[in-house]
């Protein structure tokens, strides 16, 4: 006879879409750390110098900024959070996705230590290649990769039920 713990059940199927969606922050995590997603490497610097900071890491900023946005059993939603990447709304996104193209910029200062100078609006030609560290929403499905490690979790979480 098999018998289930309805509390421990309860729990388990309480926890399970934000514990999906912190494996999916790892897999994102691991595609920084590797500097490639699945399996294909990221297009290395065009100016290397001396340069040995991971690629897509500056300050580090852009890599912290993903969270768990949303858990639950209707939507699982990973994403950069807008306002810890500098207030960059799009930067995720260009880098991920890749851009080419004219760039407005907008008016700034330019603080120095001989003091400030007003920058005016220009329009830049931008080209950022595709540095791809998570699956596109709407456009392919999730990796195979991805897909284990989910099942690998799930089945680890009934487990725990059925023990």
């Amino acid at each position: 006879m098999l018998m289930i713990n309805e509390r421990k059940f309860r729990k388990v199927m309480r926890g399970m879409p934000s514990g999906v969606g912190r494996v999916m922050l790892r897999y994102v995590q691991r595609n920084f750390a590797s500097e490639s997603y699945r399996g294909s490497a990221w297009q290395p610097r065009r100016n290397q110098g001396n340069n040995r900071k991971p690629l897509l890491v500056d300050t580090g900023k852009l890599k912290a900024s993903f969270k768990v946005r949303e858990a639950s059993w209707r939507v699982i939603r990973v994403g950069s959070d807008r306002q810890a990447a500098s207030g960059n709304a799009h930067l995720a996104q260009l880098h991920n996705e890749g851009a080419q193209g004219v760039a407005t910029v907008r008016t700034y200062t330019r603080r120095g230590r001989n003091g400030s100078v007003r920058v005016r609006s220009h329009r830049r030609h931008a080209h950022l290649p595709q540095r791809q560290f998570m699956p596109i929403p709407g456009t392919e499905p999730l990796p195979p990769e991805l897909w284990a490690a989910i099942e690998n979790f799930v089945s680890v979480e009934l487990d725990k039920v059925f023990k």
